[in-house]
Order: structure tokens, then sequence, then C-alpha cells
């Protein structure tokens, strides 16, 4: 080691004068008046080495087996709407026959409202790739929520084509 002290050191060193208390000499050890200007306004790099070490500890270590997990439930919430729109896609055309507006039936919507929970699972395990668990169900929640807007809006057009068909 080289001849410089570690300030900590001679603070350590430091005896209590008799007669004072203990909690008076910790605190005139730690002015920065007996420690050097040039020691109190850089921390050592033992100080540095520790703060790393503790914050390290305090974070608690995440496992990939943790995003799979996360991935799957979510993966679940976006297979229910896609049986949603599987559902109407095999509905929606018989209640257009049986009201007699079999010609406005909207094809475009009904495959669009399948493939879109899918893609949007799809594109969110991409954007969620490198991230924390936090970040990756944020994402995934995100997406979700596009998902089942998107589902209340093809509801609510296929509602509105049915109705500008009946001449209503």
């Amino acid at each position: 080691m080289s001849g410089a002290r570690d300030p900590r050191d001679e603070r350590e060193e430091q005896a209590v004068p008799e007669g004072a208390s203990i909690d008076a000499a910790t605190t005139d050890a730690a002015e920065p008046s007996e420690v050097g200007a040039a020691d109190a306004a850089s921390p050592s790099s033992d100080a540095a080495a520790d703060a790393a070490v503790a914050n390290a500890d305090d974070a608690p270590a995440e496992r990939p087996a943790d995003a799979w997990i996360v991935a799957f439930l979510f993966a679940l919430a976006f297979v229910y709407d896609t049986v949603e729109a599987v559902t109407n896609l095999q509905q929606l055309p018989l209640l257009y026959i049986g009201a007699d507006i079999a010609g406005a039936i909207p094809w475009w919507l009904l495959i669009a409202g399948v493939a879109l929970p899918g893609l949007l699972f799809g594109a969110a395990v991409v954007l969620g790739r490198g991230r924390r668990i936090v970040a990756k169900a944020g994402i995934l929640l995100v997406a979700l929520a596009v998902s089942a807007q998107a589902s209340l809006l093809a509801e609510q057009l296929a509602r509105q084509i049915a109705i500008a068909a009946l001449g209503g």
C-alpha cells in the first residue's frame, strides 16, 4: 500500500478525552475541519466499492423463469381476446344473414379482430426483450389494453355497419 492513510483510520484512532461523552467525540471526529478538504470532497475508493456492493445486495436477482411466467400470464389474457374474436368471426355473419343484410358483413373487421391480439402480444414481447421484469409487464399491459380497446372499437363499428345496412 502507499503511504497515504485513510481518513476513517484516523477517526478510529482518536481517543475520547477524559470527561467528554462518546457522542461529542463522535460528532467532533465527523466534522470536515479535522479531515483534509481533498479527503472530504472525494470518498475513498474503498467507500465507493462498499457502496456498490451494498446496492448490489439490496436488489433481488431476476430469474429468467420470472419473465416467462409473466409472459405466460399475459398470453392467457391475449388468448382470451383471440377466442372472443374467433367467436365474433363465427357468430356475427350468422346474425347479419338472419337480419337479411349478408352483403354488409365486415369481413375485414372480423379478420383484423382475430389477428390483432396475436400481433400486439408479439410486438410487446419483442419490445420487452432485454428489459427488467417490471418494464416487460408494463409493455405487455399496455398491449393488452390496446387489444381490449380495439376489440370494443370493432364491436361498435360492426354495430354501426349493421344499423346503416338496415336503413336506420
